[in-house]
């Protein structure tokens, strides 16, 4: 097995943060006590939900 070049370290750094961010999202998505529960809001709804949980995400992401 070789060892990786400089930039193949760099790539695969930059690609496990973002795997990071991603399975920390899941995790706290299946965690909120709303999904372990009987009460689902409408249908109609949930294009302007999940805007606010990406919403949020973000100014989570920039205010650290």
């Amino acid at each position: 097995m070789r060892k990786l070049l400089d930039w193949e370290k760099e790539f695969n750094t930059q690609v496990n943060r973002i795997r990071w961010v991603i399975e920390q999202i899941i995790a706290n998505f299946k965690t909120w006590r709303i999904t372990h529960t009987d009460y689902r809001p409408p249908i109609e709804t949930f294009p302007e939900t999940i805007s606010t949980v990406i919403a949020l995400h973000f100014y989570k992401l920039a205010c650290e």
